[in-house]
């Protein structure tokens, strides 16, 4: 198959998984006719240690995850990709319930979470690296943009048998009306190419995440919440694609893919 029809149809198979999944267990879901999907809006019953876990997971999840051999790009050099994450959270918990309103009695949030984002990254330097996502629920209130800088501290060579990345990012949650929150994240990694091409990593890190309420419906303290994480995965670059994959454990395990073209 040539590249180019391989970017393609690998593309328009992540697409698809922009719509949140929905369950059909019995749950007392908080209504909003107005809504067209579930989107996060924060019932009067929420109580700060439900806010707490809430800020935990979702921050983790929304912080911008590595999803990249800890290679440098190379001055001049850039790939542009699309990323599809999946995740599972408890959805009848009362922090994923109260801080998600449906527009139906029936329209359920879903255990199971997929979501597409658009991801980009430069070499501005010999090792330096910048990137940049953005992600949205077209349907809903809520979305991701975040900002990276990888910085390679050391690079496999005949004398050095890995490579090694020191990255720190940042991610604002967007669209969302009741809370204002943001992550940052610092992680370092390590990873060994073969063959010119294949490149397993692993690594390490911590997101913090800070939280501020501001919904008509409840009077709730801001939440400051950290968690630590380790990520491994595989990155293959090939002519002008680049495809990764890797599993990251933090407040909550997610599944990350990529496919980008290389310029």
């Amino acid at each position: 198959m040539k590249p180019t029809r391989l970017i393609l149809t690998v593309l328009f198979a992540l697409i698809p998984g922009a719509a949140l999944a929905h369950g059909s267990e019995d749950a007392p879901l908080h209504v909003d006719p107005s809504l067209k999907d579930c989107s996060v809006q924060f019932a009067p019953g929420l109580t700060q240690s439900a806010f707490a876990r809430f800020v935990r997971e979702f921050g983790s999840i929304s912080a911008y995850k590595l999803l990249a051999a800890p290679v440098p790009l190379g001055r001049g050099h850039f790939t542009v990709g699309v990323e599809q994450t999946s995740f599972t959270v408890e959805e009848h918990s009362n922090a994923w319930n109260d801080t998600f309103a449906h527009p139906a009695a029936d329209h359920w949030l879903g255990s199971n979470q997929n979501f597409p984002k658009i991801r980009a990254r430069a070499g501005v330097a010999d090792r330096v690296d910048v990137g940049a996502f953005y992600a949205r629920n077209p349907d809903a209130n809520y979305g991701w943009a975040g900002v990276d800088v990888t910085y390679a501290v050391l690079q496999q060579s005949v004398s050095m048998p890995v490579s090694l990345g020191v990255r720190g990012a940042y991610t604002k949650t967007l669209y969302v009306h009741d809370m204002d929150m943001h992550a940052a994240t610092l992680d370092v990694a390590a990873g060994r190419t073969f063959w010119g091409a294949v490149t397993p990593y692993v690594g390490f890190g911590t997101d913090g995440v800070y939280a501020r309420e501001t919904s008509d419906a409840v009077n709730l303290d801001d939440e400051w919440q950290s968690d630590g994480h380790v990520q491994g995965g595989v990155e293959v670059r090939w002519w002008h694609v680049a495809i990764a994959g890797e599993a990251y454990r933090g407040a909550l395990t997610s599944y990350q893919v990529q496919v980008a073209a290389r310029f």
